[in-house]
């Protein structure tokens, strides 16, 4: 009976940059990238990552609080062009500023996580 597999939806997959360009545009050898793209794929096959993923892998790394709010602006942080979905390009340039970056790049980094609604200014609420 085939009715069932008619019905099935095809899975959305991100194909990731060469990753040739990711080593251009982060900080870590080609090593590094091969280890966080495997574990990358291993939690997310798709590809992809949306909010609700992203607090739940957070959350694992501070299990003793409510992490929610915090891996929102992160999420945010790291979802480059603002689509709702962190793939695996938007997750090594954000850590690769993190971990690697240049003490202006984390400032503006930081500065940009804190920018809540990106009107260049940060604000109390």
């Amino acid at each position: 009976d085939n009715s069932d597999a008619d019905l099935e939806l095809p899975t959305i997959r991100h194909q990731p940059e060469g990753l040739e360009q990711l080593l251009t545009r982060t900080k870590f050898t080609k090593m590094e990238l091969q280890s966080l793209y495997r574990g990358f794929k291993n939690e997310c096959p798709s590809g992809l990552v949306d909010e609700e993923t992203f607090t739940l892998i957070y959350s694992r790394f501070f299990p003793q609080g409510d992490a929610s709010s915090y891996a929102h602006f992160l999420f945010d942080a790291f979802d480059a062009d603002h689509n709702g979905a962190l793939c695996f390009q938007d997750f090594a340039v954000g850590l690769s500023v993190l971990l690697r970056g240049t003490e202006q790049q984390k400032l503006k980094w930081t500065f940009d996580l804190y920018d809540v609604n990106k009107d260049g200014y940060v604000t109390k609420e």
